[in-house]
């Protein structure tokens, strides 16, 4: 009886669309026609929720349906009439089995919100606290079985008549997953647990809220929120002063990347139905139903994309877009990267106005496609979710860059994986052979199960240098770093000062480029906080020298810190003082001064010296882009002196770029290894200097 049943309804689908189907065979993009868009979104929402929810879906998809379709889905919203309210009563009331004016102070019989899937009723429980009671709509579960069921017997049916189609679009996965979001969504309990996850993961957005959910009056079927009032988009950017809506741009940009590069969990469906501006700059996000998940691997390659696109580094950025494709028989690489090109330069190039990284990134992964190339479904959700979310930023700042507004946001993501083991332990891993014979090790010698834990502390230990244990590289991180070794050395005034370097450095943060490699961005942050704490003390009556030596001695706190673990590593692997130069310099020329940010040349310069030029130095060229370079010379440059006695040599080096030459020429020179005394003694030294 199901067979037959699923069968007449997938006969009822085919007939529905089957002149939707037929057009799309024979659709011509360039046409301009919005008929077809127009008449298979009708056709959708005729069939029901299930099918209003799989355009919502396909808008996802520009490898499934053409631009203008895809387009037109977007927008797709649906509404239904309202259910009347016995019918809700006795929903409630099996639902949480208690009656409703047991369970609810009050409960307003009409609905504020009605869809296809559920409708919304404004609350109060016993405490008097206002709530959302979202009511889901009766006999969902069995339509959406029937109808999800009946498309599993037409995808099968597809198989046999067309294979190849269907490899290329991986209709079949977009099926499986459609079935397992649509299922899941049903279950409001779970949409609780995952404004839960939300609420947790954005606890750190201060102009962010997620409703709180109340799981005594939640269940399968109801699910019962704080009552949020506010403005919508098209108040917000009429009514609210511009510094506010500055504001509510970067707490958007700051959230949405929070998702998609920290966290892995976004929001999928942000139109502006779907959150609530506040007069104090703040939002509040609604409806959970539609979400999704990036993991670890996805997250990374996300970042480093999207720092290439940050620094118009093309090829860099289709090197990491592509990674994340599946190429098919018969891919066309050269297609897709001169498409990727293409698309690019018309980004770079355009006016603000019409920047969308957003519509960009669908584009590129539509030629993808059209070259033969499969992405994730994932991937092309996350896609969703930022052309929805970039939309709002539009209406808010119209000359608004989303890559600019990303850029400060995505320094400090990429600055924060430095912390995360595994890659620290791939890289203990393989840097003895990199260190002692300049190649990499083969693929085929990279031992992917290896236990790193016990020699972890060699590359954790640089890191820890300069991040306390447990903290992340953001905003946080720098205020514990930089307070915890001023503080000694600024007494008293500590927190006043602190806190005007910090205003001070956050609006020299905004205009920091985004380096290409971690180390640099983070050195570039931490000479942004140099330059913020000098213009403090000297406006607080410090004279220019009194600032240099304060700075001074805390920067060696913080480098005398950095020191150790690279040469105690030189140290456990030989006894030469020479080779321990060597390794330790070569550790610090990987991180965190290491290219592409920063540029070095190995100079032949005789026995017992370790000899190399810095060719470019982001630190020098920020200090000297703010008429600061003495500056740098008395604190950044002259750190590496006291660094040699630390490690066992002296170090000379008469030109630097800060001091206008166009390299630095470092020459340590090796002598007899310091004992541990003497050590202590080159740190008393270099604090006095």
């Amino acid at each position: 009886m199901n067979r037959t049943n699923n069968f007449l309804r997938l006969v009822r689908i085919v007939v529905v669309l089957s002149k939707d189907i037929w057009t799309l065979r024979r659709y011509e993009p360039a046409s301009g026609d919005t008929g077809a868009p127009d008449r298979f979104a009708r056709n959708l929402l005729a069939l029901g929720p299930v099918f209003v929810k799989l355009g919502q879906i396909l808008s996802t998809r520009p490898d499934i349906l053409p631009e203008s379709y895809v387009a037109r889905l977007a927008e797709l919203q649906e509404h239904a009439p309202d259910v009347d309210f016995a019918t809700v009563r006795r929903i409630v009331e099996d639902e949480l089995a208690a009656p409703v004016e047991t369970a609810f102070a009050s409960f307003e019989a009409r609905p504020v919100a009605a869809a296809s899937l559920a409708q919304v009723h404004k609350a109060s429980l016993a405490n008097g606290r206002a709530v959302a009671v979202k009511v889901q709509r009766p006999g969902l579960g069995p339509l959406f079985h029937r109808d999800l069921d009946a498309l599993d017997l037409g995808l099968r049916i597809a198989r046999m008549v067309l294979p190849r189609r269907l490899r290329r679009t991986n209709l079949p996965a977009f099926l499986s997953e459609f079935r397992r979001y649509s299922l899941a969504e049903l279950d409001f309990c779970a949409e609780a647990a995952v404004m839960d996850r939300f609420r947790e993961n954005l606890a750190g957005q201060d102009r962010v809220r997620i409703p709180k959910t109340y799981p005594d009056h939640t269940a399968a079927r109801v699910l019962t929120m704080d009552w949020v009032d506010g403005m919508r988009l098209s108040e917000a950017s009429a009514t609210l002063p511009e510094q506010t809506r500055s504001a509510l741009v970067e707490a958007l940009v700051s959230m949405l990347l929070e998702m998609f590069v920290s966290d892995g969990l976004f929001h999928a469906d942000l139109h502006p139905g779907n959150i609530v501006f506040h007069s104090d700059g703040s939002v509040t996000l609604l409806d959970f139903g539609m979400y999704g998940e990036l993991d670890a691997a996805q997250r990374d390659r996300f970042v480093l994309y999207w720092m290439a696109v940050a620094q118009r580094q093309t090829r860099r950025a289709y090197y990491h877009f592509s990674a994340q494709t599946e190429a098919l028989a018969g891919a066309d690489h050269a297609l897709f990267r001169h498409r990727f090109e293409e698309l690019a330069a018309e980004f770079y190039s355009a006016p603000s106005r019409q920047a969308s990284l957003a519509r960009t990134y669908l584009a590129m992964m539509r030629a993808g496609y059209h070259a033969g190339f499969v992405f994730p479904a994932s991937l092309m959700l996350h896609a969703k979710a930022l052309t929805t979310a970039e939309a709002l930023l539009f209406v808010l700042a119209p000359d608004a860059r989303f890559d600019d507004l990303s850029r400060p946001v995505i320094a400090r993501e990429v600055a924060a994986r430095l912390a995360d083991s595994d890659p620290l332990g791939r890289v203990t891993q393989v840097l003895p052979e990199l260190l002692l014979t300049g190649a990499m090790p083969p693929a085929e010698a990279i031992d992917e199960t290896w236990d790193h834990s016990a020699t972890r502390g060699m590359g954790r230990g640089i890191l820890e240098a300069v991040i306390p244990s447990g903290e992340s590289i953001g905003r946080a991180a720098l205020t514990m770093l930089f307070s915890h070794f001023a503080l000694r050395h600024l007494g008293e005034e500590t927190d006043a000062i602190l806190s005007e370097t910090w205003a001070a450095y956050y609006l020299l943060e905004r205009d920091l480029p985004l380096e290409p490699n971690a180390g640099a961005i983070l050195t570039t942050h931490l000479a942004a906080l140099t330059l913020a704490l000098n213009r403090t003390l000297i406006a607080r009556g410090r004279s220019e020298a009194q600032s240099h030596r304060i700075i001074h001695a805390i920067g060696w706190d913080i480098y005398n810190r950095m020191a150790d673990p690279p040469f105690e590593f030189a140290r456990a692997i030989t006894a030469d003082p020479a080779k321990r130069l060597q390794i330790a310099t070569s550790l610090f020329r990987r991180f965190p001064f290491g290219p592409p940010g920063y540029g070095w040349r190995d100079v032949e310069a005789g026995e017992n010296v370790v000899a190399f030029d810095c060719t470019k130095c982001p630190v020098a060229e920020f200090f000297a882009g703010h008429d600061s370079s003495a500056l740098c010379t008395a604190t950044w440059c002259a750190l590496d002196f006291p660094v040699a006695e630390k490690w066992g040599g002296r170090l000379l080096r008469p030109k630097t770029i800060a001091g206008g030459n166009d390299h630095c020429d470092f020459r340590w020179h090796a002598g007899p290894g310091l004992d541990e005394d003497e050590r202590v003694e080159a740190g008393k030294n270099a604090t006095r200097r």
